[in-house]
Order: structure tokens, then C-alpha cells, then sequence
């Protein structure tokens, strides 16, 4: 037990503290109106199966079958909920063909 406990620390803190390096703030102060800046998870890409050119939403911030299959697999186990995570994080999802992370950007 006291294993998942270490484990869920390092890797807690790992990716609190890349979080935090990515968004800390600059000397300079930005501008109110970022709404250009915001990444809403969809990018305009390139399907390698079906060859649909269009935007494409991430699969795990966007549908709610990998959020299930996460949350079962942590119940399961932490580390198959890890090993789900890690392997699907930022795969798109094509919405012609539906193949996941079989795509490029244009």
C-alpha cells in the first residue's frame, strides 16, 4: 500500500510541477483578450485512415468511453488506469472513421 502511495506522490508532483513550469507567468503582463491563446483540444489535422482533413478533438478530454475506461482501470489497479492514460494522452479522434491517433497535423 505504501508503494501506490509513493508512486501516486512522484507522479502527482511530476506533473503539478510541469504544470506549474508551463504556466508560470512571464516578466511581462499578458493581455485581457487571450482568447486566441486558449488550446480548446481541437486542431485541424489529417486522417491517415479515412482522409478526412478537418478538426479533430482529443479523445480522453472529449468523449466519455476512455473517461470510464480510466476510472475502471484505476478501480481495477493503479497502475493499468496509468498505463490507459499514458498510452491514449493526446491521441485525436477522427470523426468520419472514428480511428483514434491515426492522424497528423496539417
Amino acid at each position: 500500500m505504501e508503494i501506490v502511495i509513493i508512486l501516486f506522490v512522484l507522479l502527482g508532483g511530476s506533473i503539478a510541477f510541469s504544470a506549474w513550469k508551463n504556466n508560470k507567468s512571464s516578466d511581462t503582463p499578458r493581455s485581457v483578450d487571450t482568447s486566441e491563446d486558449l488550446d480548446n483540444g481541437c486542431s485541424v489535422r489529417k486522417c491517415l485512415g479515412c482522409g478526412h482533413e478537418g478538426e479533430m478533438k482529443t479523445w480522453m478530454s472529449h468523449y466519455v468511453l476512455p473517461k470510464i475506461i480510466a476510472v475502471a482501470g484505476f478501480l481495477a489497479g493503479y497502475l493499468p488506469g496509468l498505463i490507459f492514460i499514458a498510452f491514449y494522452w493526446g491521441k485525436y479522434k477522427c470523426p468520419v472513421c472514428g480511428s483514434v491517433g491515426k492522424n497528423q497535423q496539417i
